[in-house]
């Protein structure tokens, strides 16, 4: 088993990218490709894979069939697309109860580092990759009513260095910012999930969910999120298991403000989120289905 990038955040990384799809191309080797990251540089990622040409691609979301801007630069990219959706560690559980929780919104994830991709910054108009995150976190003040965020801003510390000049300051701001990284990091996240009725992981504007999603299900906490086939994929109805908002702040206070008031009808879609995180999206559910459909793929010896 061999492991690399089909692109990275700069022009020159992901151009350098295109060294390891030369070496694989012709090699008679099941390829699978993970396109954690696919919007960074995409004409240049996509033009590697097309180089590469991958028997299977996998996402937290079916790309292929879900979203105009992965269609945009990898139409033509080989391999059939498998949707394998996150799955929650053995330690996301739910160890509070519904009523004993935060009636707000918990909102968690990280802000990447800002977009400098122009394909990318001509087809949204805006250079970040998570821009919901970005909105509560420089809101977070005046929504304290209804949002409670824990959001880390990782482009921050970049943003902070390149204005600086002394190389004492310099030293400053990276220990400062570390301190920061290790703060959210080494957060009990579980405890976090445990101590709201609700919550969000805002999605990455390139149509991918953010990670922590099911693992706040697991924990019996309400999920809010998108509207979006790649829930609807993976057995999640709006209403039922899930709140969904059309990706707006408006309505997504909206949404909140509504089931602060509403609390039983929260209650039953964090029960519904919590019996399919631990059913149809279970680690062994999840794995068994795409070892399955993996093993049809690979040619038989």
């Amino acid at each position: 088993m061999h492991y690399g990038s089909f692109t990275a955040e700069d022009e020159s990384g992901a151009k350098a990218c295109r060294e390891l799809a030369d070496c694989f191309k012709d090699l008679d080797i099941f390829k699978i490709v993970h396109m954690t990251h696919y919007a960074y540089c995409s004409k240049i990622g996509a033009a590697n894979l097309e180089l590469l040409s991958p028997d299977m691609l996998v996402a937290e979301n079916d790309l292929r069939k879900n979203s105009p801007f992965f269609m945009r630069n990898f139409k033509d990219v080989s391999g059939e697309f498998y949707h394998l959706p996150f799955v929650a560690a053995l330690r996301f559980q739910r160890r509070v109860g519904f009523s004993r929780r935060t009636n707000r919104l918990g909102v968690t994830g990280s802000i990447t580092y800002k977009m400098k991709d122009t394909d990318f910054l001509r087809y949204f108009g805006q250079d970040e990759l998570q821009p919901m995150r970005r909105k509560i976190y420089e809101c977070q003040a005046e929504l304290s009513s209804l949002i409670d965020s824990f959001i880390y801003d990782l482009d921050e510390a970049r943003q902070k260095e390149s204005a600086l000049t002394s190389s004492d300051d310099l030293d400053v701001t990276r220990a400062q910012a570390a301190a920061k990284q290790r703060n959210y990091y080494n957060a009990d996240i579980v405890e976090f999930f445990n101590s709201y009725r609700m919550f969000a992981v805002p999605e990455e504007v390139c149509d991918l969910p953010g990670i922590s999603f099911i693992e706040g299900m697991a924990c019996g906490a309400a999920y809010f999120g998108l509207d979006n086939p790649m829930y609807r994929d993976i057995g999640m109805v709006p209403g039922v298991h899930y709140v969904a908002y059309d990706g707006t702040l408006e309505h997504l206070l909206e949404r909140v403000a509504y089931y602060q008031q509403h609390a039983d009808e929260l209650e039953q879609i964090a029960e519904q989120g919590y019996q399919i995180a631990h059913t149809t999206l279970s680690s062994t559910s999840v794995y068994s289905k795409f070892l399955a459909s993996l093993e049809q793929m690979l040619p038989r010896p």
